[in-house]
């Protein structure tokens, strides 16, 4: 089943039609490779970007205007 399978997505993609996709599909491929940016991010950007989910979560956060307005 598997070859059968990969046999038709390479009929499929191999298509001169198929540019989008390609582009699509390498663009998948480049992402995977360059693997998970989280993971590569220094322990504080990670616990800052947690922080800032947590309070959005929890509706602690400003509008840009109520922002503008408390530091500008």
């Amino acid at each position: 089943m598997k070859n059968v399978v990969k046999e038709e997505i390479v009929e499929w993609i191999t298509k001169p039609e198929n540019e989008e996709l390609l582009k699509a599909l390498k663009l998948i491929k480049e992402s995977q490779a360059s693997g998970d940016w989280f993971e590569r991010l220094d322990e504080q950007s990670k616990q800052s970007i947690k922080k800032g989910l947590k309070e959005h979560q929890n509706d602690n956060t400003l509008t840009n205007e109520e922002f503008w307005l408390k530091h500008g």
